[in-house]
């Protein structure tokens, strides 16, 4: 069997004795192995067109961002290799869809000690006005912070820089909840809804910004999440992130803030910005991403094809 690892060195829990124990891992399985380094931004899509032809495995090491850039290069060409990826990354949001162990990279690793074992399961793969991401597509409010957060702050503080510079940026980002929300319109069971958010979310993931709000959620099951988050007042705003933060967040009920936020799921979702593209653009799996929208300021999100991963047996096991 021939393998790649395909990882990126400034991954915030990236480092070479990881690599080296997933290097290890397949050699012991008898596979020859090699090993590519992702230098800048779009590389992973550019290393993993060439190594799907040329491989019968492809793992990625990386963060989310690092997997959406495999997405994107499998959504250009036929796929050949099995897709496998090892989190190791700040917030890791897919290593719960992927049955990995958010936080430990080691133990994830451990999980493919015997490919045998493993499952080909055939992911969805979503794009926005045809272009691919892995897990998360979002515009608006904040959706700016995962990458615009200093790598001082994931390297020292992990998920929690998030938070912090958040904090620290918060007050500058005020205006534009309030004069400069996204005028959107989209259509819900029929009906046209026009409105005015925050943020919009369109998922395919169990655990978004670290918090578990689609527990049921699949990765294999042709449907996403849509989410649009239309304002809290603050005291709902701080009675969800109490429940987000200290209570159990998998018993979170997002249907207690339907006032506030427009939660659905769907197969096809096709949105309008009013106004044009988003000011602070598009996040798509926690890097910035530049997304065409069509001539009507449309934009249209659907499955659109399979990404053929080989997941750990735990993956379906919850």
């Amino acid at each position: 069997m021939k393998a790649s690892i395909i990882y990126n060195p400034n991954a915030t829990g990236m480092s070479e004795d990881a690599l080296k124990s997933m290097n290890m891992t397949l050699k012991k399985q008898g596979a020859d192995v090699l090993e590519f380094e992702s230098r800048y931004p779009g590389h992973v899509v550019e290393l993993m067109k060439k190594a799907n032809f040329d491989n019968d495995l492809v793992i990625t090491m990386g963060g989310d961002g690092t997997l959406g850039e495999a997405f994107r290069a499998l959504g250009e060409c036929e796929q050949k290799a099995f897709l496998a990826h090892i989190s190791t990354g700040t917030a890791n949001d897919t290593a719960n869809n992927l049955g990995l162990y958010q936080g430990s990279i080691y133990s994830s690793i451990k999980l493919y000690d015997n490919l045998n074992e493993c499952m080909v399961v055939p992911v969805d793969m979503l794009t926005a006005n045809d272009l691919p991401f892995a897990y998360v597509s979002c515009a608006g409010t904040f959706t700016n912070l995962t990458y615009e957060t200093p790598k001082s702050f994931k390297k020292n503080f992990g998920k929690m820089g998030y938070y912090i510079f958040s904090g620290l940026v918060g007050l500058s980002c005020f205006p534009d909840v309030i004069h400069k929300p996204l005028s959107i319109s989209y259509e819900k069971d029929g009906k046209e809804v026009i409105t005015k958010a925050m943020t919009l979310i369109v998922s395919n993931t169990k655990t978004f910004a670290g918090f578990k709000l689609f527990p049921s959620s699949s990765i294999c099951d042709g449907i996403f999440e849509v989410t649009i988050l239309k304002g809290l007042p603050g005291r709902k705003t701080f009675d969800a992130l109490s429940k987000l933060l200290y209570k159990d967040a998998e018993k979170f009920d997002m249907q207690k803030y339907s006032k506030y936020i427009d939660s659905f799921k769907t197969d096809n979702f096709k949105v309008i910005f009013e106004n044009g593209e988003p000011r602070l653009g598009f996040n798509h799996d926690g890097d910035h991403a530049f997304v065409s929208l069509n001539d009507d300021n449309s934009l249209e999100y659907k499955v659109s094809k399979k990404v053929k991963m080989l997941l750990p047996q735990r993956a379906f096991e919850k």
